[in-house]
């Protein structure tokens, strides 16, 4: 029985060592990080203890004991091998032609088999399409970087891309430094998103924005929002209401108008909705909050349709609360997306720490982000989203301090 230790800079380079050397039949008996510089090598390194029995077929496979050589061909070897030099501990660099440290044992055939498959496992893991890597055989601050993206609800098989890649090409800092880590880690999921798609007003032609979604959602606080953003602008506004249900609602929204000197129209039916946008024809901007909806309610579905259709809005921004589950984000755009979505607006950033399920919803739909809020404050905290605004917040767990990292 061969046991030998292999380091080297990541998973996959010691692996190869470990296939070179001792062919890929060999098997893993332990995997780490190495804590400290030692004589084995150096801090975040990764080690490797693989095993192969003299024949170069697994015990647990063959059941047979290697054959017993001849006296005369026992004693021709044992000069050889006293003077062979003594090993020395494999490293990346030495790679493709490693010098692993061996160390003499025995082994139990029986142990052995248990653990015949982790080499296959392992290989399998980090190769496959969309199996997360376990976070326990990466680089110390690669693993905890892998960790959090679990743990933030970010996609599986995004979260796998990301480590795949800074596995093969972590940068210049290498393993080392966290936040160089975690801005190519943002820039990797940035990448994957579509153009962001702020609402551009010019006043030449009447702008029209229609906020959807679930109950809750946001959409009359989003509405307030953009309202007041253009007022500041001096574009001439008005709010109209199709929200017949929650209780509240349209005083709430009354009230925004109210606050910032604009007019506010509600419309419960198609006709309303006619009339409302005929009355307000030479505004520069008409934001239309509809109310509160469920994906899987058809007639609501029905009833929204037909606002839009007098509203003929130019654009239809599905409005989503940043806290909200990746599943309960994928059924709203799944339920809502016949009604025309092109642009998607995340609220209440400032009540979750977590950015996985919205870095997530944008990458796998496709749809421009347009804004993000970041509290319920009428004006202010409304921003125009750019491409690394969510992975960056995914990473410092906090839209203030996007700018930080």
């Amino acid at each position: 029985m061969r046991i030998k230790k292999y380091v080297a800079d990541s998973v996959p380079e010691v692996l190869k060592l470990v296939k070179n050397d001792l062919g890929p039949k060999a098997v893993v008996l332990n995997t780490r990080t190495l804590g400290k510089t030692g004589i084995l090598g150096k801090k975040g390194q990764v080690e490797v203890t693989a095993a192969i029995d003299g024949s170069g077929r697994t015990a647990a496979r063959t059941g047979k004991k290697p054959a017993r050589q001849a006296p005369e061909a026992t004693a021709a070897a044992q000069p050889a091998r006293q003077q062979a030099p003594r090993p020395r501990p494999a490293t990346a660099a030495q790679a493709p032609s490693p010098a692993p440290v061996a160390r003499a044992t025995t082994a139990d055939p029986n142990a052995l088999a248990r653990i015949s498959a982790q080499l296959n496992e392992l290989q399998a893991r980090i190769g496959g399409s969309g199996a997360g890597v376990p976070a326990g055989v990466l680089p110390e601050t690669l693993g905890k970087l892998a960790s959090q993206m679990e743990q933030d609800d970010l996609d599986r098989s995004l979260a796998s891309h990301v480590v795949k890649k800074l596995l093969t090409d972590p940068g210049a800092e290498g393993y080392k430094a966290a936040g160089p880590l975690k801005k190519r880690a943002a820039a990797l999921l940035a990448d994957r998103m579509g153009p962001t798609k702020e609402t551009i007003v010019t006043g030449k032609i009447r702008s029209v924005i229609a906020l959807v979604g679930t109950s809750g959602a946001g959409k009359t606080t989003a509405a307030a929002k953009l309202a007041a953003h253009f007022a500041g602008q001096d574009k001439s506004i008005a709010l109209i209401s199709t929200d017949t249900d929650r209780v509240g609602g349209l005083e709430q929204i009354r009230a925004y108008g109210r606050i910032l000197d604009l007019p506010v129209e509600t419309a419960y039916t198609a006709d309303e909705m006619r009339e409302a946008m005929q009355k307000h024809k030479d505004k520069d901007l008409v934001i239309v909050d509809t109310g509160g909806i469920s994906p899987e309610d058809e007639n609501q579905k029905e009833s929204l349709k037909d606002a839009l259709r007098e509203a003929a809005p130019n654009e239809i921004h599905l409005v989503i609360s940043a806290p909200t589950g990746l599943r309960q984000m994928r059924d709203a755009v799944d339920g809502l997306k016949e009604v025309g979505v092109d642009r998607l607006l995340f609220t209440r950033m400032d009540e979750t720490t977590r950015y996985g399920a919205a870095c997530s919803i944008a990458i796998e739909t496709g749809i421009s982000v347009s804004y993000v809020t970041n509290s319920r404050v009428v004006p202010g905290d409304l921003c125009a989203a750019e491409s690394l605004t969510l992975p960056k917040a995914l990473f410092v767990r906090s839209l203030n301090g996007t700018a930080e990292s």
